[in-house]
């Protein structure tokens, strides 16, 4: 792992008490670089691929259940529409 040096400019005023020696200077942060465990293109296919079955499969899911859904409410619709039509039509 490589390391990469930054140099903070955010500036804090500490009021110190009288007769404190103490000098600002810039902070230096080291943060570490990644370049450990860097994951193949393949691997990225095979998560989109196992994505997109899994995406199938709950629309799939939410199909069916939609239908459920209507065949179950359709007769009491059905009936709702047969009081509200008028008679003659």
């Amino acid at each position: 792992m490589t390391e990469e040096t930054f140099t903070v400019k955010e500036s804090v005023e500490i009021k110190l008490p009288e007769g404190t020696n103490l000098t600002a200077r810039p902070m230096q942060v080291v943060l570490p670089k990644p370049t450990d465990d860097i994951i193949p293109l393949s691997s990225y296919v095979q998560d989109a691929k196992n994505r997109w079955k899994i995406h199938q499969y709950e629309i799939k899911a939410l199909s069916k259940d939609i239908q459920w859904g209507y065949s179950k409410a359709k007769p009491y619709i059905d009936k709702v529409i047969a009081r509200l039509s008028p008679k003659g039509s």
